[in-house]
């Protein structure tokens, strides 16, 4: 007899199946990374028509730089925020594309046996 007939089949657990929560809260915290870098550009294109743009400071006072007082430094937080919006954007964008890789990746093939 083969092996095929006489080997009993062991149970083996179900294929990972990603739950709906589990999939509703990536997609929660992909729109909050988006949101996170829509609102740094807003606060950028905010500071280029006003002149005026603000620390990201969570310890201490806000501080705020003028185009005219201290040049600078408004510069530095203009390029530093919107470095910082497009390096969100792409974490977010890189997240989701290797979360939907995952999700769609194939089982396995199976080798197929040679008759001899």
């Amino acid at each position: 007899m083969s092996q095929k007939k006489t080997r009993i089949p062991l149970p083996h657990p179900p294929p990972y199946r990603e739950s709906r929560i589990t999939l509703w809260l990536m997609n929660l915290v992909y729109l909050l990374i988006a949101c996170s870098a829509g609102l740094l550009g807003y606060a950028v294109v905010d500071g280029l028509i006003h002149g005026s743009i603000s620390t990201m400071n969570r310890h201490g006072p806000v501080v705020i730089y003028k185009l005219a007082q201290q040049p600078r430094m408004y510069w530095f937080l203009i390029v530093w925020h919107s470095a910082s919006a497009l390096g969100l954007l792409a974490l977010g964008a890189g997240a989701f594309w290797l979360h939907r890789i995952v999700l769609a990746a194939p089982d396995k093939p199976k080798r197929k046996r040679v008759r001899r």
